[in-house]
């Protein structure tokens, strides 16, 4: 019985930690591509809206309305302010409006997306990518230039 109890509670203690915003989303990192060729599908111009979920992941509402999870360039990093700088000093954050390059691709088109072990699909199932899709993107910039 003591054993059904502390699973519960470490349970309970995992849940409650879903929902503390961007501090226990960071522990992911952020999802980038090691390189730009990583992920083989087409690419296309991508425009949208950076949108910050509750839980800290960052999406791409697309102008279709669609909101897909963000995969960054190889050169993002995370930024003191949770928002995703570049590699140019470029920052990212909720509500900014893009253009850029990429390729709207299901969760299983990353590497290993479909290992339910894996970093992309462990990440991007917990941003709901498994239902929504992913926006890779190879090259971002505000859309006001």
């Amino acid at each position: 019985m003591r054993g059904y109890l502390a699973l519960g509670a470490i349970a309970l203690l995992a849940v409650a930690g879903c929902g503390a915003g961007r501090d226990a989303e960071a522990g992911f990192g952020v999802p980038r591509q090691n390189q730009i060729d990583e992920v083989t599908s087409d690419r296309e111009p991508v425009n949208g809206v950076i949108d910050v979920a509750g839980d800290g992941c960052m999406n791409l509402e697309l102008p279709t309305g669609e909101t897909r999870w963000i995969v960054w360039p190889p050169d993002a990093e995370q930024g003191d302010s949770g928002d995703v700088v570049l590699s140019g000093g470029q920052e990212f954050g909720d509500g900014d409006a893009i253009t850029g390059v990429g390729a709207l691709v299901s969760l299983g088109e990353l590497p290993d997306g479909s290992n339910a072990d894996s970093y992309f699909s462990s990440f991007g199932a917990f941003c709901d990518a498994d239902e929504a899709g992913v926006a890779v993107l190879d090259w971002l910039e505000h859309a006001d230039g």
